[in-house]
């Protein structure tokens, strides 16, 4: 009996001496999908760290930094910037950026509006966006319109919102309307002609490029300032930095890497938005945009 218990107690030291230590990271189900850059910087990661690195997920990126979604992490990926929510963070860095802009099809739209302007004052475009509320690249819009219509942003705003057949929770429902061509123009980012080029050999997704500028937004990874695993998340973050990781960030999250070097030949050929300049209204833009949408 003696034998016998000291034989299990020797068997969960052992356990708990050779025991991975788990680090929890939240992030948006796309990137953490197995066609996202998640599953491969998992199986990298895990193999220098000797750790096991779990994603959890939602569907909103724009809760990423809420209370209820923030608990029991450790790293939080994917979240744009806040000045409210980053003070209270132990560190932090971005990891890849990307312009806001519309997408089209060329084959279906043959007669796409040349600048911005042009967009909110025509009346026979479909436009499909994210929910400003729950989705960083919806709000990205308000904010966007806020920069480049500083003198009629109420006109603006309302204006757009006549033309837009519906507001989704996230970008990859938005994206799939747009596909099954329930729409002329999506929201996205300027680097999703990629994709298609360079996954499906496609050459007819077009980003519209406005004289008015674009909206720049990095995508951050964090480390929150309650978790006991700092080291390994300091390790995390110089990780996503190299050059190999940043290739797979490139390729697989369509944004454009922070290591240029990391830029994959066809998106280099994509055109560069000139940005739009940064003017802080003042407004608070969710108030106006529920306004212009309930009309």
């Amino acid at each position: 009996m003696i034998k016998k218990f000291l034989t299990v107690f020797f068997l969960l030291i052992t356990t708990n001496l050779f025991a991975k230590e788990t680090i929890i990271v939240g992030t948006y189900d796309s990137f953490a999908a197995e066609w996202g850059p998640g599953p491969q910087i998992e199986k990298l990661f895990e193999e220098i760290c000797e750790c096991d690195l779990q994603y959890v997920t939602t569907s909103q990126a724009g809760t990423l930094l809420g209370s209820i979604f923030l608990k029991d992490k450790d790293i939080i990926l994917g979240a744009t910037y806040n000045d409210s929510k980053f003070n209270d963070f132990y560190k932090f860095q971005a990891y890849d950026y990307g312009y806001y802009a519309f997408i089209y099809d060329e084959n279906s739209l043959q007669n796409p509006p040349k600048t911005f302007e042009e967009l909110i004052n025509r009346k026979d475009l479909k436009i499909v966006v994210q929910d400003p509320r729950t989705s960083p690249v919806g709000m990205g819009l308000l904010t966007w319109v806020s920069r480049v219509f500083t003198q009629n942003l109420n006109e603006a705003i309302y204006k757009l919102n006549e033309q837009i057949i519906t507001y989704t929770p996230g970008w990859s429902e938005a994206y799939g309307l747009f596909l099954e061509n329930k729409a002329d123009l999506v929201l996205s980012y300027s680097t999703s002609p990629y994709y298609h080029q360079e996954y499906e050999d496609k050459y007819n997704y077009k980003a519209l490029i406005f004289p008015e500028g674009h909206v720049k937004e990095n995508e951050y990874v964090i480390i929150l300032e309650d978790t006991n695993k700092k080291i390994i998340a300091e390790d995390f973050l110089y990780f996503l930095k190299t050059k190999e990781i940043q290739e797979i960030i490139s390729r697989n999250n369509i944004m454009y890497p922070i290591l240029e070097s990391a830029i994959p030949p066809k998106m280099k050929n994509l055109p560069i938005p000139s940005e739009a300049v940064d003017i802080s209204t003042g407004e608070d833009l969710i108030s106006l945009w529920l306004n212009a949408t309930t009309q």
